[in-house]
């Protein structure tokens, strides 16, 4: 054979092979039984059918749209008296290039179409639906869903099925060139069609006018992208907008908007952002903003400061939770239930205790504390912040403080006063974990004065501060035990004659100076307790 007779010969086989494999599908039989929980419609087919079904109201019936078919049937209506099926019809469809099978219903009920070896099965409910809202004026998707098998479909047969099975109109672009397989099972008209869509590497634009214009996703558009606004009611627009780039399409964008900003909580707070992109990647942005822009946990702190003579010794034989003491290192974090945590002198915080109590155990070590004597409950605030904001609590003296000072003019000598507070103070911040636990982070810090420096008619104070930071995580309720931290107090008490003691120089004859030493051990008990977020 020569080349010039081989390629005209080749062709021919091509073209008869497609011929053979295009062959269409015949519609040989049609039943209606009657089965114990529904009623069954059986469409028996030749090869494998590719089928689309939607569902009308007036009449009530359920059709089936079966492509490129024709009727072998000797008679193309079957009557029926299972509720709810009054009759099959068999009909031509221009739409679909082959037969339509219209099911007649008494009543809208349930259904499921399914396609498997040259069989079209419709199982049908014996119970009505409920009675469906009217649809939005402007929504024609609003309660329609689709059904669809189909193998080796051209997309553009399958767009002008659908347009005609739901009176849509569907304009595709001549480079729409797809071939799809799509198994669709009675879902929203929308998704089902974005589905198929998504399948031949196309996506839709609708207008104003309720035209769907098809075209491959890397064609661009006049009037593809749509921008829309979201309301922001507990995230930060900011932060919203470093994560949304990433479900965005290539012709994306998003931006902050500035409608209100107030500074609020240490940040300048917007309330909204607006996107512009497809409609495809809006709806994921406006789902991801379901889930993102929830309420936060908030946490309730309750803190106990207590003063007490007591040294970091004598806090080590407190009855614990389960009677546990730990004379050092740190605990098995995960399997120590409760523990306290002795942190040693080459940390520079003179063995500082941290641990963790139930209520109960917090009761047993406050009366304990009160039975050793000079001990006192110095403060008992509650403060309420939200998850992984930090809350502060702080207390303290405020110390008038002499100041000297000369003016280089006159030479006169003038004294001022001033305040200087010596606080204690804590910082917790919450986070409330998967499992209801809270993790925080504490930071607590002691100040005091241990001496005075100077002249006895400029004295200043010299105050030490004291100060630690941990994590620790507890459970609603549980007791956060900080111990240890030690405070050097050194007071200074002036008696003196009137008048006489004011004299310069020998007013020290006429006054008494008293200092008192105090040495006292801070332990702060830290107790949340999670409020639940609304919604």
């Amino acid at each position: 054979m020569t080349r010039k007779t081989a390629i005209p010969f080749l062709a021919v086989v091509c073209l008869c092979s497609v011929l053979l494999a295009q062959e269409p599908v015949s519609v040989t039989g049609v039943a209606v039984d009657k089965l114990l929980e529904n009623v069954r419609v059986t469409v028996v087919c030749t090869g494998n059918p590719n089928v689309s079904s939607f569902v009308t109201d007036d009449p009530p019936a359920l059709v089936v749209d079966i492509m490129g078919a024709e009727s072998k049937l000797k008679q193309n209506r079957v009557e029926s008296s299972y509720y709810p099926v009054t009759n099959v019809t068999v009909e031509p469809s221009e739409a679909a290039s082959g037969l339509r099978l219209r099911v007649g219903l008494r009543e809208p009920v349930q259904h499921k179409v399914t396609v498997e070896n040259g069989l079209v099965v419709i199982d049908l409910d014996i119970h009505p639906l409920a009675p469906v809202p009217a649809p939005p004026l402007a929504d024609k998707f609003y309660g329609k869903r689709l059904t669809l098998y189909v193998k080796d479909a051209d997309l553009t047969d399958l767009l002008r099925m659908i347009s005609s099975q739901f009176n849509l109109n569907i304009l595709a672009t001549q480079d729409v060139k797809s071939v799809v397989t799509v198994r669709l099972n009675d879902v929203p008209l929308r998704m089902g069609l974005q589905a198929l869509l998504k399948a031949g590497l196309c996506n839709m634009v609708e207008d104003r006018e309720g035209i769907i214009v098809v075209k491959p996703e890397k064609k661009e558009m006049y009037g593809e992208t749509q921008s829309r606004v979201f309301e922001l009611n507990y995230a930060e627009g900011k932060d919203v907008a470093k994560v949304l780039p990433k479900m965005l399409s290539n012709v994306g964008n998003v931006e902050v908007a500035y409608r209100r900003v107030a500074n609020a909580g240490g940040s300048d707070r917007t309330n909204m952002i607006v996107v512009n992109d497809i409609p495809e990647a809006l709806d994921r942005v406006a789902q991801f903003l379901a889930e993102f822009d929830r309420p936060l946990p908030q946490v309730m702190i309750e803190a106990k400061f207590v003063e007490t003579t007591m040294n970091a010794r004598d806090v080590y034989g407190i009855e614990w939770k389960l009677g546990i003491a730990v004379k050092g290192g740190a605990p098995n974090i995960g399997k120590d239930d409760v523990f306290p945590l002795i942190v040693p002198n080459g940390f520079g915080l003179d063995n500082v205790v941290i641990g963790k109590l139930d209520y109960t155990g917090l009761s047993a070590a406050l009366d304990f504390l009160q039975t050793r004597g000079n001990s006192r409950v110095l403060a008992n605030p509650s403060t309420l912040t939200l998850d992984n904001h930090t809350a502060t609590i702080s207390m303290g003296t405020d110390v008038p403080i002499r100041e000297i000072s000369t003016d280089p003019k006159t030479g006169l000598v003038l004294a001022t006063w001033r305040t200087r507070s010596v606080p204690i103070k804590l910082e917790v911040t919450p986070h409330v974990t998967s499992d209801g636990r809270v993790n925080m982070e504490v930071k607590p810090s002691v100040e005091a004065i241990t001496g005075w420096s100077g002249s006895s008619d400029d004295q200043r104070p010299i105050i030490a501060r004291r100060s630690a930071e941990t994590n620790i995580v507890v459970g609603d309720g549980e007791v956060a035990v900080i111990g240890g931290l030690t405070r050097d107090e050194e007071t200074r008490t002036i008696g003196k004659i009137p008048l006489l003691g004011d004299i310069p120089i020998l007013g020290h004859l006429f006054r008494k100076t008293t200092v008192h030493h105090n040495k006292n051990d801070l332990m702060i008990f830290i107790i949340p307790h999670i409020v639940p977020a609304e919604g």
